[in-house]
């Protein structure tokens, strides 16, 4: 097959480096610190409690269906899984977030150092390493009116388990980027662990990109591509940035570690804020919630009634 042309195509001696962030939304039947429906609602508000709306005082407990989730999608992307994980508190301010910080996992994340195999166009394969897979709540969603310029609060996403699959920065073109994340996507639904549609939501990608030339060593600075819910826009994004990165450093431009929103109406990338940094997140282990410890027969249990995955199905 012939190889599809690409913007790096007219710039020979660049590479670029893509590493890629998905937000998994997990198909519990309730949410991930109580017991509050995780099923879509249309009705603003309605899927709400104390605990996922932020009252002072109230506290989580987790879903223990939600750990398993996150077990399956670790044994199906070749993680090492970690019987003993943490939850941490990651502070920004935001007005979908009502507690003003998140319950994620920072440095004791339940999976590591796992690998998704992809396919491409001329029948090669490619290991993607996969950095770490954590879980973590999701925040509401703000509606902005064009009419009147409002903006309303919807709390009902609030509270709906997610877990983060997290790439080294393998990927290096956009056939790859979109291989990798039709692969991820398979076997998450192969799995059950979620629906990944993505126009709900339910699947949602972070790519992160920089650009270098061949003969560097060290990576780029790298640009945030926020939140785009389909394979082709993805792409299309990374063929705009990849050549705006690289025009820029032949310019002898600074390029800036940001987040960038993608307007698939105009096809550009546009600027949302700085990057925020490790520190600005102000981590620290959530004292209401104790360790995940999981118990070694229950993972060899998951283990042993594992489907066999599409990339081995495939090949079979």
């Amino acid at each position: 097959m012939e190889k599809t042309a690409t913007a790096l195509d007219n710039y020979p001696a660049y590479k670029m480096d893509i590493g890629i962030e998905v937000h998994v939304q997990l198909n519990t039947k309730s949410k991930i610190f109580c017991p509050c429906s995780n099923a879509q609602e249309q009705t603003p508000n309605k899927n709400l409690c104390p605990i996922c709306a932020g009252y002072p005082g109230v506290l989580p407990v987790l879903n223990q269906q939600v750990v398993d989730f996150a077990i399956l999608a670790g044994l199906g992307t070749n993680c090492e899984i970690s019987l003993i994980s943490e939850f941490d508190r990651k502070h920004y301010f935001y007005p979908d977030l009502p507690k003003n910080y998140q319950i994620t996992q920072n440095d004791y994340p339940i999976c590591r150092n796992g690998h998704v195999m992809i396919r491409l166009e001329d029948g090669s394969t490619k290991k993607i390493r996969i950095n770490r897979i954590h879980i973590e709540e999701d925040a509401g969603k703000n509606t902005h009116s064009e009419l009147t310029g409002e903006s309303f609060v919807d709390l009902n996403r609030t509270g709906t388990p997610l877990i983060e699959v997290v790439t080294e920065p393998d990927i290096e073109s956009a056939e790859e980027a979109r291989a990798y994340l039709k692969a991820l996507r398979t076997i998450m639904q192969y799995l059950g662990v979620s629906t990944c549609n993505m126009e709900e939501g339910s699947f949602r990608a972070d790519t992160n990109l920089s650009v270098r030339k061949k003969d560097a060593k060290e990576l780029g600075t790298r640009c945030e591509l926020k939140n785009i819910n389909s394979f082709k826009f993805i792409s299309d994004a990374i063929e705009y940035e990849v050549e705006r990165q690289i025009t820029a450093v032949k310019n002898g431009e600074k390029i800036v570690q940001e987040t960038r929103l993608w307007d698939s109406k105009n096809r550009i990338s546009i600027p949302m804020r700085e990057k925020s940094g490790v520190a600005d997140y102000r981590f620290f282990t959530d004292p209401d919630l104790a360790l995940v410890q999981i118990d070694q027969d229950h993972l060899d249990t998951l283990r042993a009634n594992l489907l066999e995955m599409p990339f081995d199905k495939f090949d079979r």
